[in-house]
């Protein structure tokens, strides 16, 4: 009886730290990030003449400086719900939120539309978006299978390799191979290897490859790494003014921002890939459970001297940080020392 009594507790107290670690995951820890996250949010606006970087969730970026403009990573439609997530149930653009989207953004045409890799919460839109605003549609061929599904002519299809450049009005756009974060390599891995004409289903958009995209503009140069892997020494020799980094599965933040906020020499970091994308845009941002674990991170890049800190209220364009002038001295990349 002492036994089954002694087992029964243990078992009980075993539940008791599964909840409380579960609560800790699902709404301690997101609601410890809110805080912080509200800390950095920059709302300042940009000169009249200031390259802009506009953020719509995940790592949805929308550069622009005067009638000129590209975008990274559209993703408006967020299809609700873990529940078809976690079924693999099918999904597809959702016109209204896309329309609605680019109107708010004051979107009409845009030089191009860059996907750093072709998973769902990345790609799914790209398409779409790159079609209503006559973009070129610029990724992996994994991407330009997405492509070819939203009824994108070829003409406006473009593969790019690692390290090629492409200039696409006054930007410059360079893809750099990368990883994808996570236990898992990024899965769904491999490639969409067939037009993937939606609806199709969650794991259906495969990785197809991840990278990090370099934009340079005379008025600033931005490093987007969407997802929070590295490959090491791939951004040995690149420079950019801001980073926007991917704050999604993040494992040993020192050593990630070592290889990737370090070498380029960025006076900014802009976070991205914090939000919970199950959530529309219409509702407030919170957190992604589970996944997302802002103290590590904000902590590796604390240690970083001279580095700014900010995520930008959602659909609010901020000032990329320009390039320092020429008659300042430069800091070799790699030279960014620890506090």
């Amino acid at each position: 009886m002492r036994r089954r009594r002694a087992i029964a507790g243990s078992v009980a107290v075993l539940v008791l730290l599964a909840v409380a670690a579960g609560a800790w995951l699902l709404w301690w820890r997101p609601a410890q990030d809110a805080q912080r996250l509200a800390v950095l949010v920059r709302t300042e606006p940009p000169a009249a003449d200031a390259l802009t970087l506009t953020w719509f969730g995940v790592t949805a970026v929308l550069m622009r400086h005067g009638d000129d403009a590209l975008m990274i990573d559209p993703f408006f439609s967020r299809p609700p719900g873990y529940g078809p997530l976690l079924r693999n149930a099918p999904i597809a653009p959702d016109p209204q939120r896309i329309a609605e989207g680019l109107r708010h953004a004051g979107i009409e045409r845009l030089h191009g539309v860059l996907v750093s890799h072709s998973h769902y919460d990345h790609a799914m839109d790209a398409g779409a978006v790159a079609r209503r605003t006559g973009a070129m549609l610029v990724g992996s061929s994994s991407t330009l299978q997405i492509g070819r599904g939203a009824g994108l002519p070829e003409a406006r299809l473009h593969d790019i390799a690692d390290g090629a450049s492409l200039d696409l009005g006054p930007f410059t756009v360079r893809f750099i191979e990368s990883r994808h974060a996570g236990a898992t390599g990024g899965a769904p891995t491999g490639d969409i290897i067939t037009p993937l004409v939606p609806p199709a289903r969650y794991l259906d958009y495969r990785q197809g490859g991840t990278y990090s995209i370099l934009v340079t503009h005379p008025r600033g140069t931005v490093l987007h790494h969407g997802s929070a892997g590295f490959v090491t020494g791939a951004l040995a020799g690149v420079h950019a003014d801001t980073i926007v980094l991917g704050a999604a599965l993040v494992g040993d933040a020192e050593a990630y921002v070592r290889e990737v906020v370090d070498p380029v020499g960025a006076r900014e970091v802009v976070l991205s890939h914090w939000d919970d994308f199950t959530r529309p845009l219409s509702a407030p941002l919170r957190p992604m459970p589970v996944v997302v674990n802002l103290a590590p991170l904000l902590e590796a890049l604390s240690r970083r001297s001279g580095l700014r800190v900010r995520t930008p209220a959602l659909a609010q364009p901020i000032a990329v940080t320009p390039p320092p002038p020429s008659t300042a001295t430069a800091v070799p990349s790699g030279s960014r020392r620890n506090r």
